[in-house]
């Protein structure tokens, strides 16, 4: 199903949650799948890169059963608990998902590292079972990279605006890179047999699990640090706060008023913009919630989900008009 222009100016709430809900929930079930296959196949091979891999799926399969109900919590409109709304549970879900996986990758390279000392210093080390492995890999990539289309497809559908299936897309991409990653790695271990480098293969797994933790870590570590930016309230991308302070512009053209700065966040897929304008004459209550009314709904059409707030003022609310959004 394509997604057109005009649906992703005007979207659909409801089916678009109806959307984003069927999508996490074959997710979810996808990834414990994968979870358990990844533990069982760790068992079977002696292998801790696919024990990597198994829990990398399970901390998705746990974070699918959150962010479902995270999905229906975000539709709530604003109340006197949250007077800002509930869009901040979006992000702070995705940045302590992403922090949870960088606890694993480090917990991962930490068991690899002291393999390789106990290794090294004439510890014994099981011997790794390669037949499960090829299995594995080949069910796990192929999987993985069917729930990332998935999660992408669905994403389009709702106007590319969805935060919570951009992560699970990204995080299946990771998942399939991780699956064919430690298959691929160990397997081709089995070629330094008869070599000079024999006696690296029964740590071949561990040499894998550091490497592809290296190869992987930006990932959650670039989610956590976009995440933590929105809470704590960083402002949008340049081009967002530049479309939205046209948007501004363009409204107050013809009128006596003054722009003092206009402010541009976002949380979870919600963009905020705050207009802080200084009127030359005197407005009426109504004349303002009118034109933050109409400010809000060119945002959404321009933007996807907005909230936007008008504060009159006669004082710019920073030092230098370059701070502001």
């Amino acid at each position: 199903m394509k997604t057109s222009d005009k649906e992703v100016d005007m979207p659909s709430p409801e089916s678009h949650l109806s959307i984003e809900q069927r999508s996490l929930q074959l997710g979810k079930w996808g990834n414990l799948v994968m979870g358990v296959s990844g533990i069982a196949g760790a068992y079977a091979s002696h292998s801790d890169a696919l024990l990597v891999d198994g829990l990398y799926s399970g901390v998705n399969f746990f974070s699918a059963m959150i962010a479902a109900r995270i999905s229906l919590s975000i539709q709530s409109p604003a109340d006197a608990r949250y007077p800002l709304g509930y869009e901040a549970y979006e992000a702070i879900y995705v940045k302590y998902r992403a922090l949870v996986l960088l606890g694993i990758l480090s917990y991962a390279v930490f068991g690899a590292v002291s393999k390789i000392i106990t290794y090294a210093t004439g510890g014994e080390v099981p011997d790794l079972n390669f037949g499960p492995i090829i299995l594995y890999m080949v069910a796990m990539v192929a999987l993985c990279f069917g729930l990332a289309w998935w999660h992408y497809w669905n994403w389009r559908r709702t106007g590319s605006q969805s935060v919570l299936l951009s992560t699970e897309a990204k995080a299946s991409v990771v998942d399939g890179i991780i699956s064919a990653g430690a298959g691929g790695g160990l397997v081709g271990s089995l070629l330094l047999r008869g070599t000079f480098l024999e006696f690296i293969v029964p740590v071949s797994d561990s040499i894998v699990v550091i490497l592809m933790c290296g190869c992987i870590v930006w990932q959650p570590l670039r989610i956590f640090l976009d995440a933590l930016h929105e809470i704590a309230g960083g402002t949008a991308a340049d081009e967002i706060c530049a479309k939205t302070s046209s948007l501004v512009e363009a409204a107050t053209a013809g009128h006596a008023v003054e722009i003092l700065a206009v402010t541009t966040t976002k949380l979870g897929r919600t963009y905020f913009v705050i207009a802080y304008l200084n009127p030359k004459t005197p407005v009426a209550a109504a004349e303002v919630d009118h034109f933050r009314q109409q400010l809000e709904t060119n945002c959404q059409k321009t933007l996807g989900p907005a909230k936007t707030e008008v504060i009159i003022t006669a004082q710019a609310p920073y030092a230098t008009p370059k701070a502001a959004g």
